[in-house]
């Protein structure tokens, strides 16, 4: 401890643990003396979040599908007083209910804690202040407020997991209040009912458990992943296996017990006491009232709340007061966790050479407190300037958590626009707008129930182009989904995270209270939409930008499928990697059983790439082509004789068209860079696999840079591909360049002049 005070750190020259072979032959003792092992003892972990409104957007690291959850509402008042103490709640202004904040819990515990089965986690609701209430008023009080939150929630799926036959009402001031033991009885019953109850876990995990409590009751907080691998080394049962090791953490990570991310640098820790991380957030995400006395805390408060950054260096002095002091020796990691969580945010920053370089602050979303007051929105032709997408949730809320995390992936991926005469940057509360090129911006407005993205061009929407708006909602739309999902996390490898959290609708170009149209109204239209409250004018030609449409196989004169010169030709891998990308796992099946293949050859072949279809496709081709030497003209016949979609499914193999890099060549004869890479990464959209197949990249490259990835990051994927592709240049002596990206682009179906006009300021 005088070490500690005076700031010497303590050097460890060996790591010694608590479970010995004598602990582990005392304890196993104690329990036969005790009987302990014929009794059903389970530890509870207690977690009480902090109800200020600044801590929603940490609130979601520490929800977990495996708890049960208690909401505590003031019995003695209705739920349509207002509160006593004013603070922000989402779409809220004015005075805010107990209604309001019942809502708004019960809609962020069931939005992130998905993945356990309908109807849980299960949320008990306790009335309290019964002491407030005249003992022959409690009953009718307690009837009126139980039978008001049922109508509440009647008819919608959120009353499945709500708690609230026993109708607890406690003075909580009386540890004697018999509805105290009643509280116990009900957590008790929920906990058997819980569908992870009575899962099996390995023995060997439990010397684990007392280590990690033996290490927090030292106060050693966290720990570094060869300190754990030396633990477990040491355990007197049996070390787990490093696979084994994962699946512990993994599982101590999904019920509270301590948090570790399976992430590239964020796993070589793992937080013992999580409550390490929530006080490091607090340091810097807090309530300004915590602010007070503490000068450098209350200008870093102030500059988050207007412009929504802090310095990196303000963190730093921050951390050298005596009461953060305790973070600077894992500075790195915890900063990298919060930048992880989207909690900080660091902006992408280039030199002249177009290579990205490291920024001197962070931005915190989720501290901004200012509103747009420009005239951005209110322009006279920003109507005629826009195409618009709703992202509406399954359920009734888009908790503020979301929509911080939403717009903090954003500023990852795109630079903020500055306007109006102070050129300052929009980031406003729960909005921003961002460029994607020099004349198109991108506007994102989270409001409580919808999601708004708007392509706003400096002149006119018809010269947004065609492939752009698919792309980027592609990517946005599965950011969303794995933000919403990022905290389903299981004691297995297996996914349990729904999927379709969020359903698409056409905005409307007005952006005052925008009508919706539902994408299952767009078939019907015959030309164009018109909006019923705005009677704006929407061609469908337009709003068909934001999906994409199903290529239709027209062929002419030239057609390869009549070609007899090109059906006797032998497909290249090229071909049969991009034949393997239009055809099902059964439809390749038929295919090959037409073209000769036994079928337990093709089951060999399923035990193996039954997890990749793509694969599975393209190895069951290849061996076609290795055993029986097929030529195009086989698997034509072999797709008519089986009825497999169209014959001319095959043109889709040799599509490259000619693009003329002629023109300006000193353009596309340009070595990429960072800054081209991020910009392009976005807009690959959905067609990753495609795109690493057109740069000529074998699948055992997607499946290396696949394996990286433990969270499905689009932009992220299409990013490494390009930085894998670069690499794969350099092993081949093969100048990277441009022309190669711009083809690619062309022969997965998207439009050049994207590639084209983004990059317009570099030409």
């Amino acid at each position: 401890m005088l070490k500690k005070f005076f700031g010497i750190e303590r050097h460890v020259k060996e790591v010694k643990v608590f479970w010995t072979k004598e602990n582990f032959l005392k304890e196993s003792l104690k329990v036969e003396r005790m009987k302990l092992h014929q009794k059903k003892i389970v530890p509870v972990i207690i977690w009480d979040f902090g109800g200020q409104d600044i801590f929603y957007s940490t609130h979601q690291t520490f929800l977990t599908y495996r708890a049960i959850y208690l909401i505590v509402l003031n019995g003695s008042r209705t739920l349509d007083d207002p509160c006593p103490l004013e603070q922000y709640l989402p779409g809220k202004s004015g005075h805010k209910t107990a209604r309001d904040y019942l809502k708004f819990w019960i809609n962020t515990i069931v939005t992130y804690c998905k993945g356990s089965g309908a109807g849980f986690p299960k949320i008990i609701i306790v009335l309290t202040h019964k002491d407030k209430v005249k003992a022959v008023d409690v009953e009718l009080k307690r009837q009126q407020l139980f039978l008001d939150i049922e109508k509440m929630f009647s008819g919608s799926t959120l009353l499945s997991h709500l708690v609230i036959k026993d109708q607890i009402f406690v003075n909580a001031k009386n540890a004697r209040d018999p509805e105290m033991a009643k509280i116990k009885k009900i957590i008790t019953e929920q906990a058997f009912q819980q569908p992870t109850w009575g899962q099996e876990l390995p023995r060997c995990f439990i010397p684990l458990e007392v280590e990690f409590d033996s290490l927090v009751s030292r106060n050693i907080p966290l720990i570094t992943m060869e300190h754990m691998r030396k633990i477990n080394s040491l355990q007197p049962v049996r070390p787990l296996t490093e696979d084994e090791m994962k699946v512990f953490l993994t599982f101590q990570h999904s019920i509270g017990r301590i948090l570790y991310f399976e992430e590239s640098k964020l796993d070589t820790y793992i937080i013992l006491a999580p409550t390490h991380l929530i006080d490091a957030f607090k340091s810097i995400v807090t309530d300004r009232r915590f602010c007070a006395g503490d000068r450098l805390r209350q200008e870093s408060w102030d500059l988050m709340s207007t412009k929504g950054v802090i310095g990196k260096k303000s963190i730093e002095d921050i951390w050298k007061e005596k009461k953060y002091k305790k973070f600077q020796d894992h500075k790195e990691y915890l900063l990298g966790v919060m930048t992880h969580l989207d909690i900080l945010v660091e902006p992408k920053r280039y030199d002249r050479a177009h290579s990205r370089i490291t920024s001197d602050f962070y931005y915190v979303a989720s501290m901004v407190r200012t509103s747009d007051t420009t005239d951005y929105l209110r322009s006279s032709t920003f109507g005629q300037r826009n195409i618009g997408i709703a992202l509406c949730p399954s359920s009734s809320l888009i908790p503020p958590a979301l929509s911080f995390r939403f717009i903090g992936y954003c500023l990852s991926m795109f630079a903020l626009k500055s306007y109006g005469q102070k050129n300052e940057e929009m980031l406003f509360h729960r909005s921003a707008v961002f460029n994607i090129d020099p004349c198109l911006d991108m506007l994102v407005n989270c409001d409580d129930e919808i999601i708004i993205i708007r392509l706003v061009h400096a002149e006119n929407r018809t010269l947004i182009i065609r492939d752009l708006p698919s792309s980027i909602i592609e990517c946005l739309a599965v950011a969303l989904e794995k933000i919403s999902q990022l905290y389903v996390k299981t004691s297995s490898k297996g996914d349990h995270a729904s999927t379709g959290s969020f359903r698409h609708a056409f905005c409307c170009s007005s952006s005052d209270n925008p009508c919706l149209l539902q994408i299952t109204q767009f078939q019907e239209l015959d030309n164009s939409w018109i909006c019923p409250k705005h009677r704006i004018e929407h061609t469908k030609d337009m709003l068909s930008s934001w999906i994409v449409e199903k290529e239709d196989i027209k062929c002419g004169l030239a057609c390869p499928v009549t070609d007899e010169e090109f059906l006797e030709q032998i497909p290249a891998d090229i071909h049969l990697l991009r034949l393997s990308m239009q055809y099902t796992v059964n439809e390749t099946k038929e295919l090959a059983n037409h073209l000769g293949m036994q079928y337990s050859t093709w089951e060999r072949l399923y035990m193996t790439f039954s997890e990749e279809p793509e694969r599975l496709n393209f190895e069951t081709l290849r061996k076609c082509l290795d055993v029986y030497n097929i030529t195009f003209n086989d698997i034509r016949k072999a797709a008519e004789s089986a009825s497999i979609q169209n014959p001319h499914t095959i043109c889709k193999v040799v599509r490259e068209k000619l693009i003329d890099f002629d023109h300006e060549p000193e353009k596309w004869d340009m070595e990429p860079t960072e800054e081209h890479f991020d910009r392009l990464a976005p807009l690959v959209g959905n067609n990753s696999l495609a795109f690493l197949v057109e740069l000529g990249m074998e699948f055992q490259t997607w499946e290396q840079i696949r394996f990286k990835q433990s969270e499905r990051d689009l932009v992220k994927l299409n990013r490494d591909i390009l930085q894998e592709w670069k690499t794969f240049c350099n092993i081949n002596i093969i100048r990277p360049s441009l022309r190669h990206i711009g083809q690619a682009f062309n022969n997965i179906g998207k439009n050049i002049k994207i590639v084209e006009h983004l990059l317009a300021d570099f030409f």
